[in-house]
């Protein structure tokens, strides 16, 4: 019995080899898995490659890949992916993927297909990847920094990520929070905002909240942020005061608040914080 078993499971393994290899006559490719490790790539070139490989190697083939991304629910058009190309002899190559279209700083599921016409049997003839794109950030030196309503004064770096309009100055309050002045003050807290990032779109200025160093009464658990108006309010022509007054000068007009408290408005005041570029 034994011997008749080993024979049918023979004879059945050479059946299914026939069908997957001998019976191949088209590109015969796979990508190596279903799902595929995560990439990030930088904003000024979203590129990467994805490897796609086949068995039989016999004769050059050629190929195209399908490519759709989301974000979420949100279906992210735009991205593109080259062809493969295999040489006579090549078991594996790969494939240029375009995530230009996924905005910076969000993960997008990115799924490629190999066509059924391409693909070997047994293939995996989809893959999908996580995927984001980061900005690569350039030093422009050291700056002036000054906060009139803190008190505060520091010559931070700043960062300008390549190819955008977005800017980040690095622990811009440190300086003066180990001041022995800011010591001094029981409102000083025990760390501040390790930068401010901030951008232009249409001609003004924007910035994520940041912490100043300081704690309302001096509770740590009331933080001092410094908000943009546009968290409080509506309409262009409410934000306009924060904004480039030259080429090297950024003006920054916040809403001091504390959360469940207030706080101090600024937003439609000049001269409230001030940084000079290098």
């Amino acid at each position: 019995m034994a011997i008749v078993a080993a024979a049918l499971f023979t004879s059945c393994n050479k059946d299914v080899e026939g069908a997957i290899y001998n019976g191949q006559n088209n590109a015969g490719v796979s990508f190596t898995a279903a799902t595929l490790a995560a990439v990030e790539v930088p904003a000024s070139n979203p590129v990467f490659e994805v490897e796609i490989v086949r068995g039989n190697t016999a004769a050059a083939a050629t190929g195209s890949v399908t490519a759709s991304l989301k974000a979420g629910s949100t279906v992210i058009g735009g991205v593109t992916v080259s062809d493969f190309n295999f040489a006579a002899g090549e078991n594996a190559t790969t494939v240029k993927v375009n995530i230009d279209p996924l905005e910076v700083g969000v993960q997008g599921t990115l799924t490629l297909a190999l066509s059924d016409a391409d693909a070997s049997i047994g293939a995996v003839k989809t893959a999908t990847i996580k995927v984001s794109k980061a900005y690569e950030w350039v030093s422009l030196g050291k700056a002036t920094f000054v906060d009139a309503f803190v008190g505060a004064t520091g010559n931070p770096e700043v960062l300008k990520a390549d190819g955008f309009e977005r800017y980040r100055v690095m622990a811009p309050y440190e300086e003066w929070r180990v001041s022995p002045e800011a010591q001094a003050d029981s409102w000083t807290a025990a760390s501040s905002a390790p930068f401010i990032e901030l951008w232009v779109e249409d001609g003004l200025v924007y910035f994520d909240t940041f912490f100043v160093g300081l704690n309302y009464d001096g509770d740590k658990s009331q933080p001092i942020l410094a908000h943009h108006a546009s968290d409080f309010m509506d309409g262009v022509s409410n934000f306009k005061f924060s904004k480039f007054l030259d080429a090297k000068t950024i003006q920054l007009a916040p809403y001091y608040y504390i959360d469940g408290l207030g706080g101090w408005n600024y937003t439609q005041k000049n001269g409230i914080i001030t940084i000079t570029l290098p």
